[in-house]
């Protein structure tokens, strides 16, 4: 008896060793923060829309972004690459004076890093180039380039002292996923040869939103700051938005309780 109390006394004593080496804020799921591999966000209206833009800041696409968000009084979240952050700090600068979120999109658009540890430079620059433009309190967002998530890159961020901090990868129900379409995405609508217009690519912005709504699903949407393109996009998408009755809700993306979840852990 006096070894079984003994081993509970251990255990006890171990337990906020264990909690801690378990922690986990960046998901071995694919689709975080989605549930069961669908594309509900738990605990989210389906009135609430997350923009979230990738790949800038650009020197023509973001300040055009930026100018519109700031026309309609929306916010949303920017993942930047590091190589293009570091380089305009100055639009950092003005995407955290105006009340967005910058988050992290690697330092590059690698697909396949070569090697983990490739992979955690690539987050680590590019948290230091962020991390002014980022509130203390705030949440640390990742997303993976073109999605691309794997066991082994969770567990290296869950192993780092600095990236287990983030919660991450981010994925999206709005932007891109049907290999039959061509307007389903701003990077596929603007594609040499396609031919899509800026209206078309807008429709099929909406519809999809609207398909969201109507399956009681809010929209994480999908866009990108390469090209101004992008922009007079956004800025039709949300004139329809506002004009067709609903009360959209436009929200950042550390708002989803289950990024929360994540980063309280």
């Amino acid at each position: 008896m006096r070894s079984l109390i003994t081993l509970v006394l251990v255990l006890m004593a171990l337990k906020p060793v264990y909690a801690t080496v378990i922690r986990k804020e960046f998901s071995e799921r694919m689709t975080f923060p989605f549930e069961g591999g669908g594309y509900k966000i738990r605990g989210v209206p389906r009135n609430v829309i997350y923009l979230t833009i990738d790949d800038g800041p650009s020197p023509q696409g973001t300040p055009a972004m930026l100018d519109i968000l700031e026309d309609h009084q929306v916010s949303a979240t920017f993942f930047v690459h590091g190589n293009q952050a570091e380089r305009r700090p100055h639009l950092l600068e003005r995407m955290y004076r105006e009340g967005h979120l910058v988050a992290n999109h690697s330092y590059s658009h690698v697909l396949d890093f070569p090697s983990s540890s490739s992979f955690v430079n690539s987050l680590m620059v590019t948290h230091n180039i962020i991390t002014p433009y980022i509130a203390p309190e705030g949440v640390l967002l990742y997303r993976a380039p073109g999605g691309v998530w794997n066991d082994w890159r969770s567990r290296n961020g869950n192993n780092h002292s600095t990236l287990r901090r983030y919660v991450g990868p981010l994925f999206w129900n709005v932007g891109g996923g049907s290999p039959n379409r061509q307007d389903d995405a701003d990077w596929k609508c603007w594609r040499r040869g396609n031919g899509v217009t800026v209206n078309a690519c807008a429709d099929s912005y909406y519809q999809q939103i609207l398909s969201n709504y109507k399956k009681g699903q809010a929209s994480l949407v999908l866009l990108h700051d390469i090209r101004d393109l992008s922009a007079k996009l956004v800025d039709r998408l949300v004139r329809r938005l506002k004009r067709d009755g609903i009360d959209w809700e436009f929200r950042l993306a550390d708002d989803m309780p289950i990024v929360r979840e994540y980063a309280n852990k």
